[in-house]
C-alpha cells in the first residue's frame, strides 16, 4: 500500500504577493496512485475553493504518481481553467516530468522547474 498523498496549503509569502489575481501555492508530498487518487481530488478541491484563483502546485515531495494521479491532475487543470484561472506545476521528479513532457502535458501545465519561475509564468500570463 503507498503512503497517501498530502496536500498542503502553503504560505502565501512565497508568492510575494506580485499578482493582482488570487494565487494559492499547494505543496503535495507522498505517492499518488489509484488507492489515494480519489481522496487527493477532493482535498485538492477543497484547498482550491470555490473561487476563481491561479494555481501553483509543488511537486518536490511527491515520489510517486501513476496514470490515475495523471488524471486528477488534468481535472483539476479543468477545473481552475473553467473558473478563469491558471495551473503551474513545479518541482516535479525526473520520472514525473518524463511523463508529463511525452504526453504532451508539460505545456499544458506549463511545468517549470521552481515555483520563482511559475510565478514569473503566471505574471505574463495576467499581463497579456
Amino acid at each position: 500500500m503507498s503512503a497517501a498523498v498530502t496536500v498542503t496549503l502553503a504560505s502565501e509569502d512565497a508568492l510575494e504577493n506580485t499578482s493582482p489575481r488570487q494565487v494559492r501555492l499547494l505543496a503535495l508530498a507522498g505517492e499518488l496512485d489509484y488507492t489515494n487518487a480519489e481522496r487527493f481530488q477532493h482535498d485538492l478541491r477543497n484547498a482550491i475553493g470555490s473561487e476563481e484563483c491561479d494555481l501553483i502546485v509543488d511537486l518536490t515531495e511527491l515520489s510517486f504518481c501513476d496514470s490515475t494521479g495523471i488524471r486528477v491532475f488534468v481535472a483539476v487543470r479543468k477545473l481552475v481553467n473553467d473558473r478563469g484561472g491558471n495551473i503551474v506545476l513545479t518541482n516535479p521528479h525526473p520520472r514525473l516530468e518524463r511523463i508529463f513532457h511525452l504526453t504532451g502535458l508539460a505545456q499544458a501545465f506549463a511545468v517549470q522547474p521552481t515555483i520563482a519561475d511559475a510565478v514569473e509564468i503566471l505574471r505574463a500570463r495576467q499581463s497579456s
